[in-house]
């Protein structure tokens, strides 16, 4: 059995929308292997960095195997993102019914805190919600802001209709 054919046949990728954030490959997991450690009980986000981590990844989803296996090949490769301030970035889903994300980058004194075997933080770096509408997304990020208060508030919105060549 291959894992693109099961357990990750239904996913979503979630372009990057600033070079240096990472993309986002969010995969549906069938009902029968869904439940509360996954976002909204159902999707598993694969953080990628580059574009040879998503050939690294597709690769991994197409190998046959016995059993099948968490998708978690990434999971613990150490992130190459590097902040000084908390970023939070989201991600608006590309297709019908399908879950808006935000994702947090932590800076390595926020990331510290956790123990060190805490699967808190993915890759090292990176926690990531999933939200059902772009309304939840703004209540949860400031709920984030005003839990960090006023001294930690970096806010950078890309403006619909900017998008262009330098």
């Amino acid at each position: 059995m291959r894992l693109i054919d099961d357990l990750a046949a239904r996913r979503l990728y979630y372009q990057r929308s600033l070079a240096t954030l990472p993309d986002i490959l969010l995969i549906e997991i069938p009902a029968r292997f869904a439940g509360s450690g996954l976002a909204l009980h159902r999707y598993y986000p694969v953080i990628l960095e580059s574009l040879d981590e998503l050939h690294e990844f597709e690769t991994f989803l197409c190998e046959p195997r016995a059993t099948l296996v968490p998708p978690a090949l990434l999971n613990h490769r150490p992130s190459a993102f590097r902040a000084e301030n908390i970023v939070f970035a989201r991600y608006e889903p590309k297709a019908l019914h399908w879950p808006w994300l935000l994702l947090c980058c932590w800076p390595r004194n926020y990331t510290a805190m956790a123990p060190s075997h805490s699967e808190a933080f993915a890759r090292g770096t990176y926690t990531v919600e999933a939200f059902t509408s772009a309304g939840e997304v703004d209540l949860a990020e400031a709920e984030l802001l005003a839990a960090l208060g006023p001294h930690e508030a970096r806010h950078v919105r890309c403006a619909a209709g900017m998008i262009g060549n330098a």
